[in-house]
């Protein structure tokens, strides 16, 4: 049997979020917001958006980017948002929820529900524990537990204050130049885990070649998302 991703169709991240949320003109936080680069493509598409992120260097690295719009950036955690109640109509988990505390998830749901207006929406895309990508990103951090862990809680949000809407399945695809471009990207995320790479080297290079698609000089992998989008009562 196929796994449940596996006749998806390839898209990006921003075009489901503009097919489920038509986000034009409307006040979103996207919790957890990395270097910014959801944040910055929701506010040239006429949104106003706040990227909110616990890492004081992510928030760095989004703050040093050029202004595209009606964005603004944040230090700021999931379980005690910076916003007024009732102030948002749109709140984006984009591949961010798993990595909030599991301990925390209630609480991170709280908070969305306080800062969403009544019949705002809450968003989530989280990668699934499976496919090209999950493979190898597993050798450096595995998140078999922790991801369906946070897909039990999100799946549980209709009894907290919200309305299930949807379900999608998509497949989202990550590109590296090289497996030195693919180190480099995991080790800035995270520098502890240059430990994990040279101590398992050999592995992790062969699951590199072994699970990339090569096109456009690029080694490309298959990233299975699931999105779901729920309305706050």
């Amino acid at each position: 049997m196929l796994p449940i991703w596996q006749n998806s169709s390839k898209r990006s991240h921003i075009d489901v979020i503009i097919d489920l949320l038509s986000p034009e003109g409307l006040k979103i936080i996207d919790i957890g917001c990395g270097a910014g680069k959801i944040t910055r493509e929701l506010s040239e598409m006429g949104a106003y958006v706040t990227g909110i992120d616990p890492g004081e260097r992510q928030i760095k690295l989004a703050r040093s980017a050029k202004l595209v719009g009606n964005e603004r950036f944040l230090e700021g955690a999931a379980e005690k948002l910076p916003l007024d109640d009732e102030s948002m109509d749109i709140a984006l988990f984009c591949n961010s929820f798993h990595h909030v505390p599991r301990a925390n998830f209630d609480i991170a749901i709280e908070e969305a529900h306080r800062v969403l207006k009544p019949g705002g929406k809450l968003y989530f895309s989280e990668p699934i524990a499976d496919g090209p990508q999950f493979e190898l990103s597993r050798l450096i951090n595995d998140e078999t537990e922790v991801r369906a862990l946070a897909y039990e809680k999100i799946i549980n949000i209709p009894q907290t204050g919200f309305h299930a809407i949807s379900e999608v399945i998509y497949i989202t695809e990550n590109k590296y130049k090289n497996f030195d471009a693919f180190r480099a990207n995991s080790t800035s995320i995270n520098p502890a885990r240059e430990v994990i790479f040279k101590n398992n080297l050999d592995a992790i290079k062969t699951a590199f070649e072994e699970n990339a698609i090569q096109a456009d000089s690029h080694y490309v992998f298959n990233n299975p998302v699931r999105a779901n989008l729920f309305e706050r009562l």
